[in-house]
């Protein structure tokens, strides 16, 4: 099932971008043995053979890609243009690359870094794959160079899927489990030497996201699983449904119920089971920014939560965060292309934010998903909750301010003394130290509220 759901949002993506097919030469065989080529290398010249030398080394080509990419980010096509081979040129021009961009950053979001690249050879190229980090889908950047070191296709794909195994160590063991009737794929995180340990449920931010979060070791959802389990917390965490199963989703225009409440209701009902059976005791539920914002609605229809934990979170209507964020984005963009971008996506914010057009879309969601957002009506919910609840917020965050969205926490909740809020010099959205690792003291202040907040 995986591999056929990899399959099939790689095709969504190449069905709408023309960047994504190969830029090598035109073909005439049948759709489906073009379409194999693309979803593979992407790439074919009946020049290249696989023993063609590189004219630079790996190392050149990493370097080269990762500039070109920077390019790319400030909406400049023109240097990867240049270096277009005839083939190339004759089928992508400036305008379809653009177009295409502007797809790709609707459905990734907020651009947040630029990961590791590798190298390949395949067909006598040399296939440069460099990695890029957005809040709501993550992409790889593929460019291809011949042996003359031109570039014979430009594609943007899916990240390869890792499968995410449990992990024993001396201190936690973990186990694969399922939640909800769509099953989705999910991970208990059990600390040993604990009897009955409280459970935290985890919930991702918005776009789709598997279990951990991210991908590898550093992975956010990862790093607190297993954090929380040495300080002797249980955890439970499990893919978004839309990841697990992209074509429910692949309009945009479900509700957040969908994508998020109905299956942490299951979530939580799971937790419940594992209380029942006498293996954990309390029950809480620790959510990223998206996830830290609906925290208090999953505690309110689901009495069994005994206390939340916000990461990030803000009671704001989401429009208007992303409204703060692409007005700062387009005030600092210095191309003119990217400047037009981003104002095109704030008319489609401002049109949104008007709440009149059922056919308006922003950012890839349509009408439907923030209209149910809108009507959690976060704040006066977490208002209403007896329940203890702890909002972390970093100091450095750009994507919700510690100025703006952390403050109005306090102010909904004014006068609640089952309330904590803790705010961290130097971290940013999703927590991390300048190594890349999840802060402990994060982890540390989580698991004392949890602790202390057990009946």
């Amino acid at each position: 099932m995986a591999d056929m759901r990899k399959i099939r949002s790689v095709l969504a993506v190449m069905a709408a971008l023309s960047l994504l097919a190969g830029c090598g030469e035109k073909k005439t065989s049948d759709s489906n043995n073009t379409t194999e080529a693309a979803t593979t290398t992407a790439v074919t010249t009946e020049a290249a053979t696989e023993d063609t030398t590189s004219a630079s080394s790996d190392t050149d080509y990493v370097e080269l890609s990762r500039k070109l990419l920077d390019d790319i980010l400030n909406d400049d096509f023109k240097p990867v243009m240049e270096l277009f081979s005839e083939n190339c040129k004759a089928q992508l021009t400036e305008g379809v690359l653009m177009e295409g961009w502007k797809n790709i950053k609707e459905e990734g979001g907020n651009f947040i870094a630029v990961k590791d690249s590798k190298t390949e050879t395949q067909q006598g190229m040399t296939i440069v794959t460099t990695g890029i980090d957005f809040d709501k889908t993550d992409f790889d950047f593929l460019l291809a160079f011949n042996e003359k070191g031109e570039i014979e296709g430009i594609m943007f794909t899916y990240p390869e899927e890792e499968e995410i195994t449990p992990q024993v160590t001396a201190t936690f063991a973990e186990t694969c489990i399922k939640v909800g009737e769509k099953e989705l794929d999910g991970m208990l995180t059990m600390p040993k030497n604990v009897e009955k340990p409280p459970v935290v449920i985890l919930i991702q931010g918005s776009g789709q996201h598997n279990m951990n979060e991210g991908s590898g070791e550093l992975a956010t959802f990862n790093e607190l699983a297993h954090g929380l389990a040495e300080r002797g917390i249980a955890s439970i965490r499990y893919n978004k449904r839309f990841y697990q199963y992209s074509e429910l989703g692949a309009d945009g225009n479900y509700t957040v119920e969908e994508e998020i409440l109905d299956d942490a209701a299951a979530a939580v009902k799971l937790a419940k089971s594992y209380a029942d059976d006498g293996k954990v005791s309390g029950i809480f539920v620790m959510g990223h920014s998206l996830g830290g914002c609906v925290a208090p609605s999953i505690a309110k229809a689901n009495s069994d939560v005994q206390g939340i934990i916000s990461l990030a979170g803000t009671p704001r209507d989401l429009t208007d965060v992303i409204i703060d964020q692409l007005t700062a984005q387009r005030d600092d963009a210095e191309v003119g292309a990217q400047k037009d971008s981003l104002q095109e996506m704030l008319d489609d914010a401002a049109v949104m934010k008007e709440g009149n057009d059922k056919d308006a879309t922003l950012l890839g969601w349509g009408y439907n998903y923030f209209n149910s957002l809108k009507e959690l009506k976060i704040g006066e919910t977490a208002k209403s909750l007896d329940i203890p609840m702890l909002f972390l917020q970093g100091d450095s965050d750009v994507q919700v301010y510690p100025d703006k969205d952390f403050p109005l926490w306090k102010e909904y909740l004014e006068g609640k003394d089952n309330c904590t809020y803790k705010l961290y010099e130097g971290l940013g959205h999703f927590f991390s130290d300048e190594d890349g690792h999840l802060n402990k003291q994060v982890m540390d202040d989580t698991a004392e509220f949890v602790k202390n907040s057990v009946k």
